[in-house]
């Protein structure tokens, strides 16, 4: 009896080993949103805070941001890493400092701009951030 419960728990560890794993098999990359990338903007998030940024993504689903946030003269720096992926025309963001995964809709507009929208921020709905990246590494 105790080798048939070690059986049946063991399998349905391996099952949710597996599901698990192709649940995050299925992560796609859009090759449009690869590269260095600058963005700006202003009162969107925070009243008040100016922000720029500069973003690497990397093929591999790696990305590193680098933020500099202006408010009443106080600037501050600071450096993002995580992991990004897309599907179904979303994007989603996944940062090494945070469990919640951000999510957004986005839409390549040419070559060298995508604009996004949020969708969840934090774990939480949200649908009122907005912001654009542009290319910096064309040839």
């Amino acid at each position: 009896m105790k080798n048939h419960t070690f059986f049946k728990i063991s399998a349905i560890l391996v099952m949710s080993i597996l599901i698990f794993s192709f649940s995050f098999s299925d992560k796609q990359h859009d090759p449009k949103l690869v590269g260095m990338w600058k963005g700006f903007e202003k009162d969107k998030q925070i009243e008040g805070v100016e922000k720029h940024w500069i973003l690497q993504r990397f093929k591999n689903g790696t990305y590193v941001i680098m933020f500099t946030s202006k408010q009443d003269c106080d600037i501050q720096t600071f450096t993002e890493k995580g992991q990004w992926w897309t599907k179904d025309q979303k994007y989603f963001e996944k940062s090494e400092n945070n469990e919640k995964i951000d999510s957004y809709s986005y839409t390549v507009e040419n070559l060298e701009v995508v604009s996004y929208k949020s969708i969840e921020l934090l774990g939480e709905k949200n649908t009122t951030y907005e912001f654009t990246d542009y290319r910096l590494d064309l040839d």
